[in-house]
Order: structure tokens, then C-alpha cells, then sequence
């Protein structure tokens, strides 16, 4: 029985159908597909997406011969990304994992987070030591920015009043219209002058494209709240501690339901811990990065200056500010 890689409409349909029995989907942002069949009978697939192991599934009748062995031995020989992988299993799968290098993060009611070449504790404790955090209790916050705006400022501020020490973590992932290490710096600049603010990277952990996918998705049907509840319980389970953060906010969600649905998981699963914040206004409007790339597109730089700090807009008429608004205006969201 070889490995084979699913590149035809019919073997694509073939495992989507043969994954149903196993109460999973075949999701749209898969990269690669292999599988195992004999005399036609699928016995076994998995499927990558960047760094992310997802829909792995074994015939019942042939779990313990081994062929997840030879399907993640033939995926890791293949595969050109990082050799840091993460992986969404069903939690009766996770013992077979761990045998295959893989370490539990997280345990959500209906999958396991797990991570290979890769340990968050140690990640989390590095950023620690390298962004010179205390281990005194504090607050955080945890923002994409894309843009920075007043909005995202004036949470930062509200949450730095109620603690001697604040974490700003910024969303690492680049799959925004602006930069990850732009948008660190921008908030870095705001906040250079109070120094109870601490400006932290997320890393692979909290809101990536591994624990949380679905952020990323422009289609918002397509959001599952597994995916949320994977990204809180990271965040609950070893930021939490690691940090010794006692509490975290965010601002209330008026129009993203993608959002929402995180703030609601958020709600449920961190409790009092979690404190929202109104969102701040213009003439009535609640100032959202959304809105601020709307105006981008349909009216130009001058018609957000009003929504973003001085930072900001001094990034926007930058030769790399300039890129980004072409971006904005030529992105269609059809594609």
C-alpha cells in the first residue's frame, strides 16, 4: 500500500465523502491531500494547510497498522514549509500523535490542538525575557490593527488604567493588507513614552492562521466556533499563566460577526476575566479598522486621518503606506 497524493476532483470527493464518517469536512484552504487506499478502499488520509495538519482519518477497521505513520513520514519528506507543524486531531487520535513527536496544547470538546518541532511554553517564556515583561499580575490586550486606529487606542488606554503593567500582543500573522512588523511598530511608536506598556508579538499561538484559521477567512459563514474556543483556550491555558495576566479586553463588536463569535467564546470560557470595553465613536460611528480600509479604497488617505492616530497616518504617507492603500484599492474580494 502506497501513499498517494489526491490532485483529481473525483479522489477529492472521494476522501470529503469517506471523512463525513469521522464528522469532519473537507476544508477549502487545504494545500495538499494524501491518502491510502486498497483494492479502492480508502483506508486513511490526512491533509495539509501551511503549517497545519487537519482532517486526518483512519478506516476503523485498519487504525493500528501503522499507515499514519507512513502518511505523516511521506508528508514531512514532501513538504517544503517550516518543519514546525500543528495539528487539529479527534482526541482519540492524540496518543498516536504523541508517538509521532506531536505535544498537546490545547483540548477543545471536539479536537486536540498539537504542535511538533515546536513548544509554546518555551516561546512564551522567550518573548518574555526578550520584551523585558515582569511577572507581576497584568492586563492585556490583543489586537490584528489593520490599521492601527483610535479605536484600538483608546481600548489600549482604557485596559492601562485599571493595571501597574499592560501587554499589548499584536497579532503576528501576515495574511493583513499591513504588515506584521509595521503594525508592531506603529503601536510601539504610540505608546513609546508610558512604559507600563508592554508591545508583545503573538508568535504562532493566538489568532494565527494554526489556531484560528477562520479569522483570516474573508467568507465570515465559513467561521467555526472550534476554532474560536482552540484560540481561547490557548490564550487561557498558557499565555494566562505565563504572563500572569489577570484579565483581557476587548472592544464590543458592533458589525464583524467573525469577531463576535470570539468575543461570545471569550464571554463563556474566561469569564470574569474578560472585560469589553464600549468601542470609541466618531459623530456616532464606532471607529473600526474595517471602516478605516473602506474609506482607504473609496475616498483616499485624507478621509481617515480623523480615525487614526498621528502614527498611523504618518505611516499611510510613507513611500510603504502608500503600497498598502494600493493594495486596499485594487484588492477585490471577489478573488
Amino acid at each position: 500500500m502506497r501513499v498517494k497524493e489526491a490532485l483529481l476532483k473525483e479522489e477529492i470527493e472521494k476522501i470529503s465523502k469517506f471523512l463525513k464518517q469521522f464528522n469532519l469536512v473537507y476544508e477549502d484552504d487545504i494545500d495538499q491531500t494524501f491518502y491510502i487506499e486498497e483494492d479502492d478502499t480508502l483506508l486513511a488520509t490526512l491533509s495539509i494547510s501551511g503549517q497545519i495538519i487537519k482532517c486526518v482519518a483512519i478506516n476503523e477497521s485498519y487504525q493500528g497498522k501503522n499507515l499514519l505513520n507512513q502518511l505523516m513520514s511521506h508528508l514531512i519528506k514532501t513538504i517544503t514549509t517550516s518543519d514546525h507543524l500543528f495539528v487539529y486531531t479527534q482526541p482519540e487520535h492524540v496518543d498516536i500523535f504523541k508517538s509521532l513527536g506531536f505535544k498537546e496544547i490545547v483540548q477543545s470538546m471536539h479536537l486536540s490542538f498539537m504542535e511538533r518541532s515546536g513548544d509554546i511554553e518555551v516561546t512564551l517564556k522567550r518573548l518574555k525575557k526578550k520584551y523585558h515583561v515582569d511577572s507581576n499580575p497584568k492586563g492585556s490586550v490583543v489586537v490584528n490593527a489593520n490599521p492601527f486606529t483610535k479605536g484600538h487606542k483608546h481600548l489600549i488606554e482604557e485596559a492601562a488604567k485599571h493595571h501597574e503593567s499592560l501587554i499589548v500582543f499584536v497579532v503576528s500573522e501576515d495574511r493583513s493588507f499591513f504588515p506584521f512588523k509595521d503594525r508592531f511598530e506603529i503601536i510601539k511608536k504610540s505608546f513609546k513614552s508610558q512604559k507600563n506598556i508592554h508591545v508583545v508579538p503573538t508568535k504562532d499561538y493566538l489568532v494565527s492562521y494554526a489556531t484560528f484559521p477562520k479569522y483570516f477567512q474573508k467568507n465570515e459563514t465559513l467561521i467555526k466556533q472550534d476554532h474560536a474556543l482552540i484560540d481561547v483556550l490557548t490564550f487561557k491555558k498558557h499565555y494566562m499563566k505565563i504572563f500572569n495576566i489577570t484579565k483581557r479586553y476587548v472592544g464590543e463588536e458592533p458589525y464583524s460577526p467573525m469577531t463576535d463569535i470570539y468575543n461570545q467564546t471569550m464571554k463563556e470560557y474566561l469569564g470574569k476575566d474578560l472585560v469589553i470595553i464600549e468601542r470609541k465613536s466618531l459623530e456616532d460611528t464606532p471607529i473600526s479598522a474595517s471602516t478605516v480600509r473602506k474609506l482607504l479604497k473609496k475616498n483616499g488617505i485624507d478621509a481617515v486621518r480623523k480615525y487614526v492616530p498621528k502614527e498611523t497616518y504618518n505611516y499611510l504617507l510613507s513611500e510603504k503606506g502608500q503600497s498598502v492603500i494600493r493594495r486596499i484599492k485594487h484588492y477585490d474580494k471577489r478573488h
